[in-house]
């Protein structure tokens, strides 16, 4: 075969991979059978006892250790000696008394400033008020007398603005509601805009679990019911004539309102008999 390189050893592939096993093996073998050249045994002059203490410095140490006692053992009994000496400075008949080197001058020192924390008390305590709020009033008195002396109409001072009642939806039967009107509430006029909430509860409603909310600015009512698990607000808005009628119907129970909502097709409906359907919110 022209296109071989060498020549056929191994008939198949197991023959040739038995082969190489046999061959491998015996080389390890042949591996664990020799023997270094050079001996790598640890040496027998490691035993030796003066090769592995070092009795010299041993000796030295234990030397140090004795000088450093005796030199404790003078200290120690010097001091002693010192504490059962009586002192050079104590005078005879003195005992009794406290030794003090400058007891007349810190003596001295603590009367002068005792006599001057004494001044400083009695002058605060005579001190007279700079400001005095007897002469802020009749000045201001006075003030107000001149400001109404030179104004050409009536000057209205000091004047508290009064807390605003909580709106209150009025019923169409009582004084001071018209057919026409809509439902106002004291101090209207100043909080058109401002949204009051009625009604805030979790109920579950078509199986679901949902937080209702009922705000009102006087006329429409806006619910809105919030579901936790998906996330979503549904809302709805009820017209004013609608609100007046449930607001009638249910003596301004705002519960008795919710009793009635609904979710059909995704959408939060009210159930209103007798009334026109509410407005949906887009």
């Amino acid at each position: 075969d022209r296109g071989r390189v060498g020549t056929l050893v191994f008939s198949s592939k197991s023959c040739a991979q038995k082969v190489w096993q046999r061959e491998h093996d015996a080389h390890r073998e042949r591996l664990r059978r020799s023997r270094s050249a050079v001996d790598v045994a640890v040496p027998t002059t490691l035993g030796m006892d003066h090769l592995r203490r070092n009795l010299k410095g041993e000796r030295l140490l234990e030397e140090r250790y004795t000088e450093i006692d005796r030199d404790n053992q003078a200290m120690l009994k010097k001091i002693s000696n010192n504490l059962r000496r009586p002192p050079t400075y104590e005078v005879k008949g003195m005992s009794n008394r406290p030794t003090s080197l400058n007891r007349t001058g810190r003596k001295r020192e603590l009367q002068e400033i005792t006599r001057e924390n004494r001044r400083m008390l009695k002058a605060i305590q005579e001190a007279k008020p700079v400001y005095s709020a007897k002469r802020w009033d009749d000045s201001f008195r006075q003030s107000e007398v001149l400001l109404r002396n030179c104004s050409s109409h009536p000057i209205l001072t000091r004047q508290l603005r009064a807390r605003e009642p909580p709106a209150v939806l009025l019923r169409l039967d009582e004084p001071g509601a018209t057919a026409g009107s809509s439902p106002i509430a004291a101090g209207a006029d100043s909080i058109d805009d401002q949204q009051s909430y009625l009604l805030k509860e979790g109920r579950r409603i078509g199986g679901a679990y949902y937080l209702i909310e009922m705000s009102t600015d006087g006329r429409v009512l806006n619910i809105s019911a919030f579901e936790g698990e998906t996330q979503t607000t549904l809302e709805l808005v009820v017209k004013e004539k609608v609100h007046r009628q449930l607001y009638r119907d249910f003596n301004g129970d705002y519960t008795e309102i919710a009793n009635r909502l609904s979710v059909n097709n995704g959408s939060l409906t009210l159930d209103v008999a007798g009334a026109s359907s509410p407005t949906p919110s887009p």
